[in-house]
């Protein structure tokens, strides 16, 4: 029944209390409505005349400016709270049926507390939608917890449930939570709908819940051939390639054939792209594959149902090569990730920038961005992926020379099914290569050897996928057993089908040639150097000139080793590489407790010296030990100008660019410490 506001009385204190009443009530109403106030929504909203209302509402403009939101907002905080819950509820209704956007509607419901009507699920669930493409995630959780009390429809309750996993996952991704929780509740009790259930499976590997994973994808196996989605076709085709375990442990699952893609008429699916994409990986040329991810990459923008798939495709552009590529695509996702504060996508896409730089020879980088990787989210949320970022800081950071370090990122607590991943498998290699660096070639053999195992158990042995026969034969040079190398680096050039088929097929010929003759160790070393310097990877360049270098000092040809040494050198310590610039400095590897040979007579210097004048010696000297301008200026009483001077007329005269390539026209090893070394000028 339609009220009225109270008539005034003729008594005047009566009157203005029942004006003030009146406009009190009214004010509410339209700080509840905000900016869809009207006066008639406020008339329908308080069930009173329209013309009532109008005469208050022109009253009120004549003492507040109710289009400022601090008038509305110190209105609602003055109102009571059961009044504030009861308008919002009543504004919920009335709008809803008015066909105002669930957006409106939904904020209405959340700020009633409202979970009687039966289309406010529905509302709500429409409106958590809306929040999340425009990356307003506080409403859409808010949206989405009322949604999961309104209902009472178990498969409901467990599809929200999952949805609410999704936004936490993107901003923290944790197991102790309340979402959490109750995911794992409804698929104890069977309750996940069957179309549901590829995302819980993904969630619950992420943080390595294998067995909880393996029951629901008994409940998947249950479900009929004829109800496969893309989104079922592209967890089959991910599961082969992150969690391949799975796929011996539910051959009924994954005997079910993938629908060919022409039938489809979903062609823009990410879920499709995705399934086809890794489907091939293990079938189709590596160049192939490059042009389908980038397909897929420029296709479909990045959200929470599309991260794997994007994921994806970044990984395939790593493993054809395609590394400057996967690198722009890391920047570019992290940008985005960053824009739209999901610290969970940024360390996904700051671990992969990491794996690519590793990959690259930038060490420096590669370390910087693994670090962002652990740090933005809490490094024990990381689930299995930790792996990743781990493989590639304790990589890296071994090939910096910083094995402490190393040795304390391999010290995290990971989880144990790691490795039932292919997240295990660059761990393992990273922890292979650390041992071999600290001197322990036995343990790095062991490392190695269950990464193979692993491979060849998951069916996924591509030689391009993790060399590790590579490795091992690494291993075996370092244990001086030269014919053992030799077979696994054959071996891994047999499986690539050519040296320059992949770029670890020049590491290949690196180690061959270390079991050599020195002129076939020529020949492969030169084919190692060009494969590496078009594979991109600036370490590997560095290795390979370098012991082409070396190969042409054991056979007297100075001049050309110090040429290439020199490069090597250069790019070495541009990269960061410093356990290989040590190398490449003392012409074998140097020890915190090697000795350091005093520098020779300046009459025993080469011939390229003896066109220095006395005090050109006596600077090149000293700068060749690591001597800062000023310490040479004061230890020869010259002023700083007067070094400089000099140091450019040796420069000229000896053919080099910089202090450091002094080394080089002195005797090996007779420049001093590693200090001394590493100085530019």
């Amino acid at each position: 029944m339609c009220q009225h506001v109270p008539r005034h009385s003729d008594h005047p204190a009566l009157r203005d209390h029942w004006a003030d009443f009146a406009k009190s009530r009214v004010g509410q109403a339209m700080a509840v409505l905000g900016t869809a106030s009207t006066v008639g929504l406020v008339a329908e909203l308080l069930e009173v005349d329209e013309a009532a209302v109008r005469a208050v509402v022109r009253q009120l403009a004549e003492t507040a400016r109710f289009e400022h939101p601090e008038v509305g907002e110190r209105i609602l905080r003055n109102t009571p709270d059961e009044v504030r819950r009861k308008l919002h509820g009543r504004a919920a209704q009335l709008l809803h049926h008015r066909g105002f956007p669930a957006s409106t509607v939904a904020d209405h419901l959340v700020d009633a507390g409202a979970v009687g009507y039966p289309w406010a699920v529905e509302v709500l669930r429409t409106a958590a939608e809306d929040a999340i493409a425009n990356d307003q995630i506080e409403p859409a959780v808010e949206r989405l917890e009322l949604a999961y009390r309104a209902t009472r429809e178990v498969g409901e309750r467990a599809a929200i449930a999952i949805r609410l996993v999704c936004l936490e996952w993107r901003i923290n991704p944790s197991t102790r939570s309340r979402q959490f929780t109750r995911l794992k509740a409804a698929l104890r009790a069977g309750r996940v709908p069957h179309h549901e259930l590829p995302a819980a499976i993904m969630y619950l590997l992420w943080h390595g819940r294998v067995q909880q994973a393996d029951h629901a994808l008994g409940q998947l196996n249950s479900g009929k051939p004829d109800e496969a989605t893309p989104e079922f076709d592209f967890l089959r085709a991910w599961l082969r390639y992150s969690y391949p375990p799975h796929v011996q442990r539910h051959p009924r699952l994954f005997a079910a054939p993938a629908r060919p893609p022409e039938v489809h008429t979903d062609q823009q699916s990410p879920h499709r792209h995705g399934a086809d994409l890794l489907t091939g990986l293990f079938t189709h040329p590596l160049d192939e594959i490059a042009t389908l991810a980038q397909r897929l990459l420029t296709s479909h923008r990045l959200t929470s149902t599309t991260i794997e798939t994007l994921v994806a495709a970044v990984h395939c552009l790593i493993y054809s090569n395609r590394l400057d590529t996967a690198a722009a695509w890391c920047e570019s996702l992290l940008a985005e990730a960053d824009a739209r504060r999901a610290p969970t996508w940024q360390s996904i896409f700051a671990g992969l920038r990491a794996e690519t730089m590793l990959r690259k020879g930038n060490i420096r980088e590669a370390i910087s961005d693994a670090a962002l990787a652990l740090n933005y989210v809490p490094a024990e949320h990381l689930g299995l992926w930790i792996g990743t970022p781990i493989a590639a800081m304790v990589h890296a950071l071994t090939i910096s020379g910083r094995h402490a370090e190393a040795a304390t990122q391999l010290e995290r607590p990971v989880p144990r099914t790691i490795f039932e991943s292919r997240f295990g498998l660059p761990y393992l290699q990273a922890q292979g290569h650390h041992h071999l660096a600290v001197g322990r070639a036995d343990d790095a053999l062991r490392s190695f050897r269950r990464c193979g195992y692993l491979m060849d158990q998951w069916n996924m042995d591509f030689p391009w996928l993790v060399p590790w026969r590579n490795d091992i034969a690494a291993a075996h040079l370092a244990l001086g057993e030269h014919r053992q190398a030799r077979e696994f680096a054959t071996r891994q050039l047999e499986l690539l089908g050519g040296a320059d088929r992949h770029r670890s097929g020049g590491a290949a010929l690196r180690l061959l040639a270390a079991t050599s003759d020195r002129y076939q160790a020529f020949r492969l070393l030169r084919e190692s150097a060009v494969i590496a310097r078009t594979g991109g990877d600036d370490v590997e360049l560095a290795t390979a000139l370098g012991e082409l270098g070396k190969a042409h000092r054991a056979v007297g040809d100075h001049e050309r080793s110090r040429v290439l040494i020199r490069d090597a050198m250069r790019i070495a310590e541009s990269c960061g590489a410093e356990v290989l610039l040590r190398d490449l400095l003392d012409g074998k590897p140097q020890t915190a407790t090697q000795p350091t040979q005093p520098m020779p007579a300046l009459g025993q210097l080469p011939g390229g010296l003896t066109t220095l004048s006395p005090a050109e010696r006596r600077v090149a000297e000293l700068a060749a030990r690591g001597k800062a301008n000023r310490e040479i200026a004061d230890t020869l009483a010259i002023t700083t100008s007067t070094v400089e001077q000099h140091l450019t007329r040796v420069y000229r005269k000896l053919g080099v660019a910089r202090r450091s390539e002094l080394y080089f026209v002195l005797p090996t090893g007779h420049t001093g410490s590693d200090a001394a070394i590493s100085a530019t000028g």
